[in-house]
């Protein structure tokens, strides 16, 4: 018979800590929803898993590493058996050395312990289950936000643009509505606790300098308090996908703490609605598949090299910043701008300190490849999958675009699929091959994406493979 266990424990730290995921971050100073880490321990008495939820921007492969010999020391869980996701908050202390701020790492220390202890109760927490598994469209809350303009060098994507301006063509991808929820019932028909999966960039943020847990957190919290339990959130593939609906001529930037509980609480609705037509899993049997990618790092040109130096050391004070993203780039847009409204001071001010960080990120990479001694950096990335009778879990350590996602469970052969980004690591964003024809920031080479334009779909190739064995 399975058994089922959760454990949860809080995360948020102390006040003063740089909040990771968004330009110039500043320091948390309070709370608006609390950082959690959730784990479900699943047993079917020869296999035992561990899925991990944590409300975090992202993690290493390094640190993944870690955790997971700390959470699995003295147990019968094996490394190899644990999948660790993170929400993707925007609003949580740094875990790696990214946009000029170190990693936290007494906060990576501190989460660690927390983590083992989360993992030590939902062990202890084990009994027999029951699965039920549903999904349902929540349409109207997550939007693809990678519009293609018309420019004088071709049809080109200015990210998070408006759908309204005269340039505009068409969006490049879709969303991804769907959100499912596997809940674990006792024998007794009491909620042990559930897995949610949705695709939509955590970036709602709160009012203040606060840390947050984004819309996850009430998303949650409203299916604790209406069954009981503990409910750990699976990001989706949310490369491209936000909370923002630009199709409207005058869009309505849904961001804050009211919209943070707003959104979470009508996904816990959805959850619920879902739920009264769940299905019972069947022959809960537990099957676990990884493979590791050796996949290389795209490299800078030796123009935009030296372009990136002059920029940095040898501008002048009136530099045209537009002619500069030209230079360094060949496209019109990154993040979607009107460069005619540079001659407005807070405009040029926040347009030169994106190309100052864009800049200094090219020359980053560059530093960190000429470094190793080889003729390329190939990253080892980690495609993970697990199956608990026939439904299928599958975690992919990037920011991975939508089409992804989709992809991989329209191929699966599991009668429902639960597909994350940020599992068991993070090497950057990882678009489509499209996407790279196209630019727009998540195709921008930096640090925040490096792997070469076929990574996506090798990673989605070992994932689909993966999920066959399994099956099979």
């Amino acid at each position: 018979m399975l058994r089922v266990g959760f454990g949860e424990v809080d995360i948020t730290p102390a006040a003063g800590y740089a909040r990771a995921g968004m330009p110039s971050p500043q320091k948390g100073e309070g709370t608006a929803w609390p950082l959690m880490a959730r784990v479900a321990v699943f047993d079917d008495g020869i296999e035992q898993v561990a899925i991990v939820a944590l409300d975090l921007l992202f993690l290493n492969a390094q640190t993944v590493a870690d955790y997971r010999q700390a959470m699995t020391a003295g147990t019968r869980l094996l490394p190899s058996q644990v999948m660790i996701t993170c929400t993707h908050t925007h609003w949580a202390p740094h875990m790696t050395a990214i946009m000029d701020e170190d990693t936290a790492f007494d906060y990576l220390d501190f989460v660690r312990l927390r983590l083992t202890a989360a993992t030590t109760e939902a062990l202890a927490n084990l009994k027999p289950a029951r699965l039920k598994v549903a999904g349902i469209d929540a349409d109207g809350w997550a939007f693809n936000r990678r519009p293609i303009y018309r420019t004088s060098q071709g049809e080109q994507v200015g990210t998070q643009g408006p759908h309204w301006i005269p340039d505009f063509v068409r969006m490049e991808g879709p969303a991804d509505p769907q959100l499912q929820i596997l809940m674990a019932e006792g024998m007794d028909g009491a909620v042990l606790g559930g897995l949610v999966n949705f695709t939509c960039h955590t970036t709602v943020g709160p009012d203040q300098s606060e840390y947050s847990a984004d819309y996850p957190g009430p998303l949650v919290a409203r299916l604790a308090e209406r069954y009981g339990g503990v409910f750990g959130f699976l990001q989706g593939c949310a490369g491209n996908v936000w909370q923002v609906d630009m199709s409207a001529a005058r869009p309505q930037v849904e961001h804050g703490t009211a919209y943070t509980r707003k959104m979470g609480e009508a996904l816990a609705d959805k959850a619920s609605e879902a739920l009264e037509s769940a299905r019972t899993v069947d022959a809960p049997q537990i099957r676990v598949a990884s493979e590791t990618l050796h996949i290389p790092q795209r490299r800078p040109t030796s123009e935009q090299v030296a372009q990136a130096k002059w920029f940095l050391e040898q501008r002048p004070e009136d530099v045209d910043l537009h002619a500069q993203h030209q230079r360094m780039y060949g496209r019109e847009w990154t993040f979607w701008r009107n460069w005619e409204n540079l001659d407005q001071p807070e405009a040029y001010e926040s347009a030169l300190w994106q190309e100052d960080w864009f800049a200094r990120g090219t020359l980053g990479m560059w530093e960190w490849q000429r470094r190793v001694g080889t003729r390329e950096l190939v990253e080892d990335v980690e495609v993970q999958v697990m199956a608990i009778g026939d439904v299928a879990l599958v975690a992919y350590p990037a920011e991975y675009f939508v089409e992804f996602g989709l992809r991989t469970k329209h191929d699966s052969p599991f009668a429902s699929t639960f597909v994350m980004e940020l599992g068991n690591g993070w090497h950057g964003y990882v678009p489509t091959t499209e996407a790279f024809a196209h630019g727009g920031y998540e195709a921008r080479f930096g640090d925040a994406s490096r792997l070469v334009p076929e990574a996506g779909d090798s990673m989605c190739a070992t994932g689909r493979r993966l999920l066959r064995r399994l099956a099979d």
